[in-house]
């Protein structure tokens, strides 16, 4: 009974395998399915009933254990002095020093031919192949059965044929956003093109079930979500929330809102709510409504800045701490003592009097009378203005300091005294490119760039390389935040200037009063973008006012 070796479906599991084609039953299976109607029998080796692998001389059977067992020696493992079979010995090929088991044995690190990466080796060179990494092993570079292209992929994951990682996540992202009429909405569409187009689709393949942003999205596409703002505020505003926020807005299913805005509204309500008694909770609301989030300065594009939404949560949280401080004492808005009042203030150092001179203004705190104004004392600034000088040099001139956008935001911070909370606000139409240079809009009046960093702003924003953020990124900001649409944090690049030794309140100073000393404060105001008011403030700082040198001397 001839057998033929061929590949197509097995007839019993209908998997295309290599196949033993029986030409008397006319028919062929795979390995898997004879194995498994095999006849079995007690091995004459372990005693167990195993199917047969091979037999002794005389007659009896092995099992596939037994018959391994008498195919290798039984000899001591160098490293842990177990007896058993061993992977490489003394003086061979593999390892010249030791024998050892495959338990203790490791394969050799050598450079892999496909990712260049040094790594263990997986599948050892050949006369036509390079030395191939455990990760490229398990990922080769497949002709895809679905696309046609040459990727990284698996081979038999398509039915038994070969499917690259982007066509894998593409059925798996459209099997998620089907909605339970068998389509996808048309306000996913954007969000879905973005997913299916990262470049890095084995990344999103093996973090799939670990990211709570794809299950809310999954949510959302099947119906159990609502799509909608207020839907995302119910859950705990943590960063896979705001991640597919981010991600909705930049593909066009939610609309854009501000964001900082709106989280301050959030915590206005949480705080009044917090509240029992009602006059109080009438007095905080007030506060906290009218005066603090009312009086609040939006930026150049309309939105609060992380910076401003941070101070009025502060502000919020100190008239809170003083209300329960004083209700904690027994008193209440009207009978509160100077006794109390002092007490607070000497235990709250911190504490601004923004809240106790609105009660104040509002009638309250009648017995009570408010510190003297404290005078405004010098800037601390620690930095020596030569030492930062060398820190901007080395930014502009050496290209392996940092980043290209590390260095263009520190030269502005070191060089222009620029807040990071602005710096990550640019646009691309704050660049102007003359006969005469490039131009930054910093203030009223366009910053000529000085040669070096001219190349480093022209040359952002730099694209980013993960997630979303590649696919749905808003051209307009010259740095890129990590969240689909948005640009930078402010406390990212707060700590990527740490990171280069670079504070910026301290930066800014010294920036500050150099720019005072040699500069009109007309000028310089207008170009770095501050009040007039503040930049005689520091010409006055830095003596540069002559105009009451006269009085200074008398």
């Amino acid at each position: 009974m001839a057998s033929t070796i061929i590949r197509g479906p097995c007839f019993r599991c209908g998997r295309v395998k290599t196949l033993r084609w029986n030409h008397a039953l006319d028919r062929g299976e795979c390995r898997a399915c004879r194995a498994r109607r095999s006849p079995t029998e007690p091995c004459s080796g372990c005693g167990k009933q195993r199917r047969v692998n091979a037999r002794t001389d005389d007659g009896g059977a092995l099992c596939v254990t037994c018959y391994a067992h008498t195919r290798t020696a039984q000899d001591a493992c160098d490293e842990c002095g177990s007896i058993g079979p061993l992977a490489t010995r003394a003086g061979g090929k593999r390892d010249g020093s030791r024998n050892l088991c495959p338990r203790c044995y490791r394969n050799p690190k050598r450079t892999c031919g496909i990712c260049g990466r040094l790594k263990r080796v997986a599948l050892k060179a050949t006369t036509t192949t390079p030395d191939v990494c455990p990760t490229c092993y398990q990922a080769p570079v497949i002709d895809c059965s679905i696309c046609g292209q040459q990727a990284l992929g698996r081979r038999t994951t398509n039915h038994g044929h070969s499917r690259c990682f982007a066509c894998q996540a593409t059925q798996q992202i459209d099997a998620a956003l089907t909605g339970p009429d068998g389509t996808i909405r048309p306000e996913l569409k954007g969000v879905r093109d973005a997913l299916t187009e990262l470049r890095q689709p084995r990344s999103l393949l093996s973090n799939w079930h670990d990211l709570p942003s794809l299950h809310l999205l999954t949510a959302i596409a099947q119906g159990r979500l609502d799509l909608s703002h207020d839907a995302l505020d119910a859950h705990p505003q943590v960063f896979s929330v705001t991640y597919l926020r981010a991600m909705l807005v930049a593909g066009g299913a939610l609309p854009p809102r501000d964001e900082n805005a709106a989280r301050l509204h959030r915590y206005v309500a949480e705080a009044v709510a917090d509240i029992t008694d009602p006059e109080l909770r009438g007095v905080l609301s007030r506060y906290a409504r009218w005066h603090v989030v009312g009086r609040a300065k939006t930026d150049r594009h309309g939105h609060l800045t992380a910076h401003v939404a941070a101070r009025c949560r502060n502000d919020i949280h100190t008239a809170h701490a003083f209300l329960d401080y004083n209700t904690a004492l027994g008193h209440d808005l009207n009978d509160c003592p100077q006794a109390c009042l002092d007490a607070w203030l000497t235990t709250r150092r911190s504490a601004r009097l923004s809240f106790i001179r609105w009660l104040k203004r509002s009638g309250y705190l009648s017995q009570a009378r408010l510190p003297d104004p404290v005078a405004n004392k010098h800037p601390g600034h620690d930095i020596d203005p030569e030492e930062q000088l060398a820190l901007a040099r080395r930014l502009l001139h050496d290209p392996d300091a940092a980043s290209t956008e590390d260095r263009a935001a520190a030269c502005l911070i070191l060089l222009y005294a620029q807040p990071v909370t602005k710096i990550t606000a640019l646009t691309s139409s704050d660049i102007k490119v003359r006969d005469a240079g490039t131009y930054l809009a910093l203030g009223a009046e366009p910053l000529l760039l000085i040669p070096p960093l001219d190349a480093l702003v022209t040359a952002l924003p730099v694209a980013k390389p993960f997630g979303t953020a590649s696919t749905l990124a808003d051209a307009r900001w010259l740095f890129t935040g990590k969240n689909a649409g948005t640009h930078l944090h402010p406390a990212s690049l707060m700590r990527r200037m740490n990171q280069l030794g670079i504070i910026s309140r301290a930066s800014r100073n010294t920036a500050l009063l150099h720019l005072a000393a040699t500069t009109p404060p007309a000028v310089f105001a207008s170009l770095i973008g501050i009040h007039i008011t503040t930049a005689t403030r520091w010409v006055e700082l830095t003596g540069s006012a002559w105009n009451k040198y006269a009085a200074a001397r008398h």
